[in-house]
């Protein structure tokens, strides 16, 4: 497999077609890593972490771009429930900094759909690696397939 180099204008335009069908057939890397659904099924959640996990895996595997790599912890909310957050290193970063600097008085507090949307750009990249990934990787796009799919059988 090739590593992941740099962005070609062919696979910008590639994200950039893509964006008008149905998001519904086309999985993102930011769609798996921004998703705040809660699933109470646990078996059924567990199927859709442990597919989204393979896919993670294969991408850092292959990511060459520090920024991009995607790390996964179990976080709570309420102190009682815990979820599985996973984030690329570049929001990471931008939480804690912008963390810092409100504990300093220098910039209010961002909440994470804010910084979402202050690196939607960047997140667009991500999708662009990762898409790249499934194009040339029949097993990983064998594997989205079989996420879009559970996660279609939720929305029943």
């Amino acid at each position: 497999m090739q590593k992941f180099v740099k962005l070609s204008l062919s696979v910008l335009s590639f994200i950039a077609a893509s964006s008008i069908y149905p998001q519904d057939n086309i999985l993102r890397l930011s769609d798996i890593i921004t998703a705040d659904e809660s699933i109470f099924e646990p078996i059924l959640q567990q199927e859709i972490e442990d597919l989204e996990d393979e896919l993670i895996i294969a991408f850092n595997s292959l990511n060459e771009i520090e920024d991009f790599e995607i790390q996964c912890f179990r976080e709570t909310q309420n102190g009682s429930y815990f979820f599985r957050a996973c984030d690329p290193v570049f929001l990471t970063k931008e939480r804690q900094a912008n963390s810092l600097a409100w504990r300093k008085g220098v910039e209010p507090l961002l909440t994470k759909s804010a910084i979402l949307l202050k690196f939607q750009d960047k997140l667009d990249q991500l999708d662009v690696a990762f898409s790249k990934m499934l194009r040339e990787d029949n097993e990983m796009m064998e594997i989205a397939d079989s996420l879009l799919a559970l996660k279609k059988s939720l929305r029943r």
